[in-house]
């Protein structure tokens, strides 16, 4: 589609757009916009007055209890917290149903807690999450009261809340988070086999591209599968994860924050657990060559020149911090290239070289134990 035909198609939807929105009734509208200005002037009580005002001028539902929600924020900013709750209570009251009553359970239990009775205001949280799991703010609020049963009665408690509330949470957008949540306490109790179990399931019961945790399980299942003595099962379950990296065919990426370290660490497990510095220094390559947004590519450049000197390929290392001194010159180990390899190009802005990278550079032995791919 040309730009031409796009504009014209987006100038055709603002069109029509405007042509079916709705005309407010000029009292909401005004009273509203002044209570915006006070807002914005933090003059928070006079805004709430101000949006109480919109909100008996409203003619539409959602309206009117939009401008509830707000004249109960404002009077939270103001530190008006009875005046707060009393809006959220009459939101809820007069829409149970409503858009915005979610989100006024779950400030109202939050205000309960710090500002009334604790222990009433977190059963009002869980009470909120069985009555709106699938709201926009369940998910943090389930986050909470985990943390908050273990920070009060221990991690054991906390997986036993888990375990109890299960079978509801899984039928409610809150499944994936519980699931994941159920693995990271069995991980805090000791049991770590199960906790690997726990993460594995989680990534295969909420799958790429849907589960929002399928990164973050499969990542750290590998972790507990290095624990357990497996590390290449670790291996096999980062490049599982890596094997759904796809390209963009518009502007942009699909990357996401564990692809790069998926890498480094099936690099890092070819080096320390697996003994193999053929296919480590094959795999910090790749990270370099093929993770071209990853903030680890100068690190992974680095650590394979390392390894190539442990090997005594000298070629090697200077090949490595080559492309390190050309490509990244900006990194905190370009200014150390030269100690590795006497050859490597010069900084076009020459900078001295950390001590604490210095210190890696001290003579190194001939690992005896580099095998091949």
């Amino acid at each position: 589609m040309s730009p031409a035909v796009r504009l014209q198609l987006v100038a055709l939807a603002c069109l029509l757009g405007s042509a079916c929105a709705p005309t407010l009734p000029s009292a909401h509208v005004q009273a509203h916009a002044a209570a915006d200005r006070a807002y914005a002037a933090g003059r928070y009580e006079e805004a709430a007055g101000k949006y109480r005002e919109a909100s008996a001028a409203a003619e539409r539902v959602k309206d009117r209890d939009e401008m509830l929600y707000l004249e109960a924020a404002a009077y939270a900013r103001a530190r008006r917290w009875e005046q707060a709750a009393r809006c959220y209570r009459e939101l809820i009251a007069l829409s149970p149903g409503g858009l915005r009553t979610p989100r006024a359970a779950f400030e109202l239990a939050g205000i309960e807690i710090d500002h009334g009775d604790v222990a009433k205001g977190w059963q009002m949280v869980e009470d909120a999450l069985k009555k709106y799991p699938d709201s926009g703010v369940a998910r943090p609020s389930l986050e909470r009261v985990v943390r908050h049963i273990a920070s009060d009665r221990g991690a054991q408690a906390s997986l036993d809340w888990l375990r109890q509330n299960l079978s509801w949470l899984k039928k409610s957008d809150c499944g994936e988070t519980a699931s994941y949540l159920v693995a990271d306490r069995l991980l805090e109790v000791g049991d770590v086999r199960g906790a690997r179990d726990g993460f594995v399931q989680t990534a295969k019961d909420y799958p790429y591209p849907s589960g929002s945790l399928f990164d973050d399980s499969m990542f750290r299942a590998s972790e507990l599968d290095e624990k357990l003595g497996e590390p290449r099962v670790a291996v096999d379950r980062l490049r599982e994860l890596l094997s759904h990296r796809e390209p963009s065919s518009m502007n942009g990426s699909y990357e996401r924050p564990r692809y790069g370290k998926a890498q480094m660490r099936i690099a890092e497990l070819y080096r320390d657990a697996l003994r193999d510095h053929a296919t480590a220094r094959k795999e910090f390559r790749k990270l370099f060559e093929q993770h071209t947004t990853s903030l680890l590519r100068d690190d992974a450049l680095w650590q394979e020149a390392l390894l190539a000197r442990q090997d005594g390929d000298s070629a090697g290392a200077c090949d490595a911090v080559g492309l390190l001194v050309k490509k990244l010159p900006e990194s905190r180990h370009a200014p150390c290239a030269r100690l590795l390899c006497p050859s490597a190009p010069e900084l076009d802005k020459p900078r001295a070289c950390r001590d604490y990278l210095a210190r890696e550079l001290a003579p190194a032995t001939t690992s005896g134990n580099s095998v091949g791919p």
